[in-house]
């Protein structure tokens, strides 16, 4: 039998015997109820620590895992939020590849932000790459008028 097993075993025989020892002191009289409402909470106690060790950590998780996500937020979203500053950057610089780089990123998870392609259609007419202008103005009027 392994420790975690025995540790469970006597955390459920020290939380009988503490409600057993409650019940028992709440039929009692005044102050002849005080031992065993004392041994009801040591008892009680006793069955908590035995089984801290198996639900600290799960309820640690538990109570900051809600503070956490405010930091680090976890894999839930869909998309990234939306952020036109490193294209930006990137474009004042003239890293061209970048830019582009970052604004399909904008363009895969936006697909609607019109913005990011008259961007991109800015960029290209300033470094002077008709392709990548026509390519993006081709897909500006694929995706349909503005609403």
């Amino acid at each position: 039998m392994t420790w975690q097993k025995v540790r469970r075993i006597l955390a459920g025989l020290a939380l009988l015997a503490s409600v057993w020892l409650m019940s028992a002191g709440l039929k009692m009289n005044w102050l002849a109820a005080a031992f065993p409402v004392i041994g009801s909470l040591l008892l009680f106690l006793i069955a908590v620590l035995l089984m801290a060790p198996d639900t600290v950590f799960k309820v640690a998780e538990w109570m900051a895992k809600p503070f956490a996500d405010l930091f680090y937020p976890s894999d839930e979203f869909e998309k990234p939020p939306l952020s036109y500053k490193l294209a930006r950057h990137y474009s004042q610089e003239r890293r061209v590849e970048d830019a582009v780089r970052e604004y399909e990123k904008i363009l895969f998870y936006y697909p609607e932000e019109r913005q990011a392609y008259l961007e991109v259609i800015e960029l290209a007419k300033c470094v002077g790459d008709d392709e990548l202008r026509e390519k993006y103005e081709r897909l500006l009027r694929q995706r349909g008028p503005v609403e």
